[in-house]
């Protein structure tokens, strides 16, 4: 991710025990991905049906490990991010994809935390190695679910998203959330509790 491309695309591609190797082809390089899909023969003799994509990325992760998608993913944009330029890191993809997995990881299993935990660790570490700056560390947890914002860290009762109604604005200073919960954090554990805490 060394270029100053503005956005970067990976696809991490969820394993399981039956992968459909006829169905989705890799290319050499890990940058593309074709997917092929059989006609629906009950569709008739005239069938206009699309069976084939191609997909150019910046990577494709088959099979990789969490320490992997950090390193590719996820470790340049905190890196740049404390050079003061702006990141955003995301996941999108159905239920069941594995978004959580990626972002969150297993709690039961160190080696298998996921971005954010490794980020936050990243971000204190630099820190840590610049004790000249002042830098001050603040922390929200956003979700956005069927073009709804959730606020992970409100101390509101969930009762709906219209309980603590977000909306994205933008002004001078950029673009924020309204109604975000933002938390100061001055060390690695506060941050790691307020991740503990997300709903």
């Amino acid at each position: 991710m060394g270029t100053r491309k503005k956005v970067h695309a990976f696809v991490r591609v969820k394993p399981t025990d039956d992968f459909a190797h006829e169905m989705i082809r890799y290319g050499d390089d890990n940058k593309s991905i074709d997917i092929h899909l059989k006609k629906d023969t009950r569709r008739g003799v005239v069938n206009n049906q699309q069976t084939d994509w191609s997909f150019k990325l910046d990577g494709v992760l088959h099979d990789a490990s969490q320490d992997l998608v950090y390193e590719t993913v996820a470790k340049d944009v905190i890196s740049q991010a404390l050079n003061g330029y702006n990141g955003t890191i995301m996941c999108y993809g159905q239920t069941g994809a594995g978004k959580t997995y990626t972002m969150m990881g297993a709690t039961e299993n160190y080696k298998h935390r996921g971005i954010l935990p490794r980020a936050l660790q990243q971000v204190f570490r630099m820190i840590e190695e610049r004790p000249t700056h002042a830098i001050t560390v603040r922390v929200s947890y956003l979700e956005i679910y069927n073009e709804s914002l959730f606020d992970l860290l409100s101390t509101l009762p969930y009762v709906g998203p219209s309980v603590t109604p977000m909306t994205i604005v933008e002004n001078s200073q950029g673009v924020f959330i309204k109604g975000l919960s933002v938390h100061l954090t001055s060390q690695e554990e506060d941050a790691f509790s307020l991740l503990f805490e997300v709903r």
